[in-house]
């Protein structure tokens, strides 16, 4: 069962790297606009935004199997639509518009079943949820490094219309694989509405650790997301140096593999809290020499400590989500908390751009750089943290509340 969990996970996630890659080159090729992809992306946004919170009481009202199985067959869909248009009519902004909205409304409501059947899948197969949390962790890295690199090789062979079928037959594999897990895991947990957020918001704000790992997520994003897309391609690209950006990318995913693996081996043998301090500190080490945005060496190394520490992180944020969060609402909470990391991407996006224009590249690495220590501190002083070992009281349901 587990084997199945991971091979659908992989699958779906080497679907999305191949479409990340052939689908703005597909968009170059049949504009010629340059900004085109930007404004697809942006036209997404709020759809997308609006999917991973409805999309969590989804989860919750018809079951994580279900949907994860729906949400991938509806992705394929998607991609299947843009070369059966481009046969049909031709692709323009419009269409790439309207199936990239439709895209989106599934995806983020299939990562949130996925990542909510976890615990299920680890409790049907009697493994630890440390090791399933590492070894997804680790896989997603490899697919990380893997797919984009495939997707290139496609494209250098054939039409980025023909190259979008390998997402489509990864979506519907994903789907077929996910569809053999035994029917009660990730069943529906409740009839409870779609909007009905207030369980989800009462967990939130009754569990510090909770709030405190989520402000950890976000505050790592709003971080990576200015880092990874804005400060380093412009800082090397002044240096007329833009193919180390896929170098970093690559040291962080090889770090990342590094770090989850060795927390699927021993995560569930040793002190929770010293794993994710170190996991914290170690991030934090790469992190502030990324901004600093040091020679090319330094980069890489301080890439691959961003990985390792990351790792470990992202598996204990699903070990500590699948213990703390009360089954009927898995799937609400999922959502708000996916929510709240993709709403944060653009925000952290947008305030770097301006801090660069207005006092530069570096100055803007500092002060990205401040901004995580202050979440690094004010995480480190959280009481919460005390509650990160595994014989702690779990949530109460959100119906006992």
């Amino acid at each position: 069962m587990v084997i199945r969990y991971l091979l659908a996970d992989a699958l779906s996630l080497f679907g999305n790297a191949v479409a990340g890659v052939a689908l703005p080159w597909l968009v170059l090729v049949r504009t010629g606009d340059a900004a085109a992809a930007g404004l697809i992306a942006a036209a997404a946004a709020l759809p997308m935004l609006l999917a991973a919170v409805v999309g969590g009481g989804v989860v919750d009202r018809f079951g994580r199997r279900r949907i994860s199985v729906g949400a991938d067959l509806a992705s394929a869909a998607a991609i299947a639509a843009l070369p059966l248009v481009d046969a049909w009519t031709g692709l323009t902004l419009g269409w790439f518009i309207v199936l990239g909205v439709a895209g989106s409304l599934f995806d983020v409501p299939g990562m949130t079943a996925r990542e909510a059947l976890a615990p299920d899948v680890a409790a049907a197969a009697g493994v630890p949820l440390e090791r399933l949390a590492g070894l997804r962790e680790g896989i997603g890295g490899v697919v990380l490094i893997v797919g984009p690199a495939v997707a290139g090789g496609l494209l250098a062979l054939l039409d980025p219309v023909t190259v979008l079928w390998a997402t489509v037959a990864c979506s519907a594999l994903a789907a077929a694989v996910t569809a053999t897990l035994p029917a009660g895991v990730g069943a529906a947990t409740g009839r409870s509405g779609f909007l009905e957020m207030g369980p989800a918001w009462s967990v939130l704000r009754g569990d510090r650790l909770l709030l405190t790992i989520t402000l950890v997520s976000v505050g790592a994003v709003a971080v990576i997301a200015p880092l990874q897309g804005l400060l380093l391609p412009v800082h090397l690209v002044a240096l007329d140096s833009p193919g180390v950006l896929g170098l970093v990318i690559t040291a962080i995913a090889v770090g990342g593999i590094g770090g989850a693996s060795a927390y699927a081996a021993v995560g569930a043998k040793v002190s929770r809290r010293a794993t994710f301090v170190l996991a914290l500190l170690t991030t934090t080490a790469g992190m502030v020499v990324l901004a600093l945005l040091p020679p090319t060496p330094l980069l890489l190394g301080a890439a691959v400590l961003v990985g390792l520490g990351m790792g470990p992180l992202s598996a204990i944020t699903t070990v500590l989500l699948g213990e703390r969060i009360p089954e009927r609402v898995r799937g609400r909470v999922m959502g708000l908390q996916n929510a709240a990391v993709l709403a944060v991407a653009p925000v952290g996006m947008l305030g770097a751009g301006l801090l660069v224009e207005g006092i530069g590249v570096r100055p803007t690495g500092m002060l990205v750089a401040g901004l995580w220590l202050l979440v690094v501190v004010a995480t480190l002083l959280a009481p919460a943290l005390r509650a990160l070992e595994p014989a702690m009281e779990v949530v109460a349901d959100a119906d006992d509340r």
